[in-house]
């Protein structure tokens, strides 16, 4: 009945009733009293929302079900999330801490896959399917983490940067071994064409990004200028977002990258300030909360009892691989024990980028119902307990920088800001 009441509903015209109304009305009053909650605890904000949407949808309550409309709100979520990040981002230290990214975001992402691939070996599970679910658990999900990072003013320090390059990297990498498992385990053989032909897509989005901006951008931003319409600025910086978002989609790459991209190359600009601060309002108002709410939407508890060694072992598993790969990347680049367990526990969250996985493997029977429901509830573990431990680390190494100082204040210490 619950679910009936605020379900979204259309009418033989296609036209929505009000029922989306009342859905988005209580989605941003309980992710923001949630959102207090976990505040006044001592949690990362990020977390009251990702437990409203466990509540509310259909693993407990069932008062708010996976919509076309919810789907859209969260898309369009968590787009302008990263495209705040790209604002929020100093070009010169991403470049700066190319190479460390790298490095990290290859360890991010192979550790899990071969400990999740031999595992779901040792679970039963075929070749194809158990290089499907390292895949899926070799993906990171910034757009939780990066809440963390913007809450706690860390996204332009050394450790921010480098978390933020291997995501973006890590995207990359997923993509291109998503390409190989699918064609290795598909009807035809993996073509080397192919293989060369994703990787040259991704380059040439690359190398497009960097004529665009160093050539088009400062003309479309002197075009601007004579332009006479209200909030033009804002609603350029929102085009481009969208448009970049579509072109990396069409490529083959996560809409994610487009729009971080699209964030990185206005940060350099004039017009970077006020577009953040008029755009960061809206999305944490009202597109963000759903994004966060419809992560929980995806989980149902039915099914579970015949699977929970898998919940466990894997959810144990999903914490310590990922923690492990950018942990040992922070190290091999010589950064301390603090700033290498940061980096580490930054990767932890899988989110959106892993559901959309589970979700392909789903849909081409590699997976079945039943071990789709346990992936998307460790998944929705990890995501949740990736931003608690996140932000204890990162309180840690503050606490410890603001400390010494005062003990030595002739020491030079390396610090994360």
């Amino acid at each position: 009945m619950l679910a009936l009441l605020f379900g979204l509903k259309f009418n033989r015209r296609g036209t929505c009733s009000l029922n989306i109304l009342l859905t988005l009305g209580l989605i941003i009053l309980c992710t923001k009293l949630a959102d207090s909650f976990a505040i006044k605890v001592g949690l990362p904000a990020v977390v009251g929302s990702l437990l409203v949407g466990i509540l509310l949808g259909p693993a407990m309550l069932g008062v708010i079900e996976e919509s076309q409309l919810i789907h859209l709100f969260s898309e369009i979520g968590v787009i302008l999330l990263m495209f705040l990040a790209g604002l929020e981002s100093d070009l010169q230290t991403l470049k700066k801490f190319f190479k460390p990214s790298l490095l990290v975001g290859l360890l991010g992402v192979g550790v899990p896959f071969v400990v999740f691939t031999s595992f779901s070996k040792l679970f039963g599970y075929d070749t194809g399917a158990a290089l499907f679910i390292g895949l899926i658990f070799g993906a990171t999900s910034l757009s939780i983490t990066i809440q963390v990072l913007k809450e706690l003013h860390f996204v332009r320090t050394k450790e921010g940067s480098v978390i933020i390059g291997s995501a973006i990297l890590d995207d990359i990498i997923v993509i291109i071994l998503l390409n190989l498992v699918l064609t290795s385990i598909g009807p035809t053989s993996t073509s080397i064409v192919s293989i060369l032909g994703l990787l040259g897509k991704n380059l040439l989005f690359f190398v497009l990004i960097y004529l665009f901006n160093r050539f088009v951008l400062p003309l479309l931003l002197k075009g601007l200028k004579k332009v006479k319409a209200p909030e033009k600025n804002t609603a350029f910086a929102l085009a481009f977002a969208f448009i970049l978002s579509y072109f990396a989609q069409m490529i083959g790459m996560s809409d994610i990258i487009g729009a971080f991209f699209a964030g990185l190359m206005l940060s350099q600009t004039k017009i970077a300030h006020q577009v953040e601060r008029k755009i960061e309002s809206t999305t944490l108002a009202i597109f963000a909360p759903v994004f966060f709410v419809s992560i929980g939407l995806n989980l149902n508890f039915k099914g579970m009892g015949n699977q929970i060694v898998f919940i466990v072992v894997f959810s144990i598993l999903a914490v310590l691989t990922k923690f492990l790969g950018g942990y040992l990347g922070g190290r091999l680049n010589g950064f301390n024990r603090e700033s290498s367990s940061i980096i580490g526990t930054s990767l932890i969250s899988r989110g959106e980028m892993a559901l959309i996985l589970v979700s392909l493997g789903l849909s081409k029977n590699l997976i079945t119902q039943e071990v789709y429901g346990a992936i998307v509830l460790v998944v929705i573990v990890s995501t949740i307990v990736a931003p608690i431990l996140l932000k204890k680390q990162i309180m840690k190494q503050q606490e410890t920088t603001e400390r010494i100082p005062e003990a030595h204040p002739e020491a030079s210490v390396e610090s994360g800001s």
